[in-house]
């Protein structure tokens, strides 16, 4: 078994003779060269026998492409805030060897090309070639320094069979009978379904495996790609549409059946672009997904004693023990990771685990809201965020004069004809692109007063219902909004999508309006009070934007998995029981000032909890301090002698420390004890508590805002 060095688009298996190191073809191939990371600068030092660029000079260089010798230079660039060198191969002039690149890398010029095409100008967003259509260029070593020997991998050179994974479970049966494989072309609610639209994709020969309840059972050869056609007789309609594309197929049943825990922990390391397995091992939801000739291999090696039919043997692909710890797996984790050092290297540092939250915060519901002070980096966090993911990114300045929901989604005027709102159009690509993630952000949110134009869209939010795949809403825009017919097609059929996330912006001051219980209890709510002006430096080793690019993610990785306490609980029941016993204390402490939290609040504080246990982000203490400060305090205000039994009861919850018999400057004494003690259960809640205590003695009331 042989290792392997990776960083970003370089690698190195350490059983190839030579090999200074392998480059994933991108945009810079075609524009000016390559970036060499700071891991692979020991394997050029040894190509170049030791010797070494200066610090802002640059060394010619000759790299050797079948005998033909193309001249290039080899820059270490001075960045003046770093220390270390920044190694660059440099061809921005030698148009002779561009213009072989694009010859030769059509397929990653092509598709790079038409992605960079479709961006806004002036976009700097960095696409990325799938594994499966990647081209390499490999470096090797010569007998003389500075003189490389490369090697191009095409994809043309890497043509292989189209695989293709199908989950049928109940459909199964009915198209085994018929040899077929069906889908609608289209959702009940006019919709486009990537992975019903694979089926286009599909080719005469091609190999399908067939998954149904918890194994493969069999694999098939295709006949005749897909043709449109009506639903089958022996297949359950539902609310479907009526019409589909339908595959032909010669059926091989699999003997014995292979089970999913034979081969998906091998198989999530591929990391096959939109394909069957998710980054835990289980099969995602879906019908016909993209699969590869490799993943086939290491399931037929799983299980030695089932028997294959000969098209699906596959006989040429590289040994799989030597090649499967070399695909990089990013887990949450390591998502998370690379989203706060892309935040980093543009200059912006946020406080421990506020990454980490504003993620849980979208996974558990898609409406969230960052509050606090102007000028904390609310706005710049959700664009950053955004950016970090591949997402798209749209800010809309919420107006003063807002004051129903035809602002925000559209109205229909005098004449009859309809007229967009403000997000309406953004919403609705979306809806058409469900496989792009969407970042809307309603910047200064609280403006205007936010039950007044927010209204119907907190409504709809909540009608968020399981249909197969997918979550869905109600229509945004109820059928009367439209005389026209054509308005009606247009914007007729438009839900909140799954793929679209909901970040709202508020300044708690006083040129503001405050929050409802109603808004408070439908979103998690973030306060950005934390200002660390001397939180900087020039030189601290941040990796530029070369080093850190984003990590394209599906929205699975943002995707609620629970919309109801059932789901939850099916999980890990002991584990939510237990923040349930939590809750159940608290809100015997709220009752008596009538504060007391609903089922809403409890089954989304859950959804939190269960999801940070299940990925390690976040310490439980930690986790459910951000919950209580953002689901629980905010609802805390009033001048009653109530609310002060609240409070002393509440900061005992979060400290364990008594304050009821105590006199006077109660307030004062909280915040002593929270300063003077570093180990508190909820520090943040603690002090927040502390605060509200302080303020209520002062001023006859608090709040848990400014």
């Amino acid at each position: 078994m042989f290792t392997i060095k990776e960083f970003r688009s370089w690698s190195k298996p350490d059983n190839v003779p030579g090999l200074i190191g392998r480059k994933k073809v991108d945009w810079s191939i075609f524009v000016y060269g390559t970036h060499i990371p700071l891991t692979f600068h020991e394997d050029f030092d040894y190509a170049n026998k030791g010797i070494q660029i200066e610090l802002g000079k640059s060394k010619r260089i000759e790299l050797i492409i079948e005998d033909r010798i193309y001249v290039a230079n080899l820059v270490n660039i001075d960045r003046r805030a770093v220390d270390y060198d920044t190694l660059q191969i440099r061809y921005d002039s030698n148009e002779d060897l561009k213009e072989l690149f694009m010859e030769r890398f059509n397929t990653s010029y092509d598709y790079l090309k038409k992605l960079r095409d479709q961006d806004e100008e002036n976009s700097r967003k960095q696409h990325v070639v799938p594994d499966e259509i990647a081209e390499y260029i490999e470096f090797y070593e010569t007998d003389e320094p500075f003189k490389y020997k490369l090697r191009l991998i095409t994809a043309k050179n890497n043509i292989k069979r189209n695989v293709w994974w199908v989950n049928q479970g109940k459909t199964l049966q009915a198209e085994l009978k018929e040899s077929i494989i069906w889908v609608p072309i289209e959702s009940s609610s006019g919709r486009s379904i990537y992975h019903w639209d694979t089926l286009a994709e599909v080719e005469k020969d091609d190999i399908i495996l067939h998954y149904a309840n918890g194994a493969l059972r069999y694999v098939s050869k295709v006949i005749t790609p897909a043709i449109i056609s009506p639903i089958p007789e022996n297949i359950d309609n539902g609310d479907w549409s009526e019409t589909g594309r339908l595959i032909r197929l010669e059926y091989y049943e699999l003997e014995p059946a292979i089970s999913l825990e034979k081969f998906n922990k091998e198989l999530k390391n591929l990391k096959i672009e939109k394909g069957p397995i998710n980054v835990k091992g289980e099969v995602n939801q879906g019908y016909l997904f993209r699969f590869n000739e490799k993943g086939l291999k290491i399931i037929q090696k799983s299980q030695p004693e089932t028997i294959w039919p000969d098209f699906a043997i596959v006989e040429d692909v590289e040994d799989i023990e030597d090649t499967v710890d070399t695909v990089v797996e990013y887990s949450t984790r390591e998502i998370m990771d690379n989203i706060k050092k892309y935040i980093k290297s543009k200059g912006f540092i946020y406080p421990d685990g506020l990454i980490q939250n504003f993620y849980l915060s979208l996974k558990t519901k898609p409406f969230v809201l960052l509050a606090g002070i102007s000028g904390t980096g609310k706005t710049r966090l959700v664009r950053l965020f955004a950016e970090a993911l591949g997402c798209k990114y749209k800010l809309i300045s919420v107006r003063p004069d807002w004051s129903d929901g035809s602002d925000l989604l559209g109205y229909k005027n005098i004449q009859g004809k309809f007229v967009p709102g403000a997000v309406i159009d953004y919403i609705k690509k979306a809806n058409e692109n469900p496989d792009e993630i969407y970042f809307l952000c309603l910047d200064e949110m609280n403006l205007a007063r936010v039950e007044y134009y927010f209204s119907d869209f907190l409504s709809k939010m909540e009608t968020r219902r399981r249909k197969g795949v997918e979550i869905v809403t109600d229509k945004l825009l109820d059928s009367d909004t439209f005389e026209y017919e054509d308005d009606r097609e247009k914007y007729g059929d438009i839900i909140i999508p799954e793929n679209l996330y909901i970040v709202g912006t508020v300044n708690m001051d006083e040129t503001t309006h405050p929050f409802s219980k109603k808004v408070l209890d439908r979103a998690n709510t973030i306060e950005f009070n934390e200002v660390y002006l001397a939180n900087f430096k020039l030189d601290d080793g941040l990796e530029t934007d070369i080093d850190v690019i984003p990590f394209k993610v599906n929205n699975d990785f943002l995707k609620a998995e629970y919309l109801t306490l059932k789901d939850c609980l099916e999980d890990d029941e002991e584990f939510i029981m237990e923040i349930i016993d939590k809750l159940v204390e608290i809100n015997n402490i709220l009752q008596e000032a009538n504060l007391q939290v609903g089922y809403r609040v409890r089954d989304e504080l859950c959804f939190y909890m269960l999801y940070n246990h299940r990925e390690e982000l976040l310490d439980k203490n930690t986790a459910f301090d951000f919950q209580l400060m953002q689901k629980i305090l905010p609802r805390i205000q009033g001048s009653g002698e109530a609310i002060r039994r609240v409070l002393v009861k509440l900061f005992e919850f979060t400290t364990g420390h008594d304050l009821s018999t105590e006199e006077g400057n109660i307030g004062e004494k909280a915040m002593d004890y929270v300063k003077a003690n570093s180990d508190l259960l909820y520090p943040r809640s603690a002090t927040k508590l502390a605060y509200m205590l302080k303020r209520f003695e002062e001023e006859g009331f608090t709040s848990y805002w400014l």
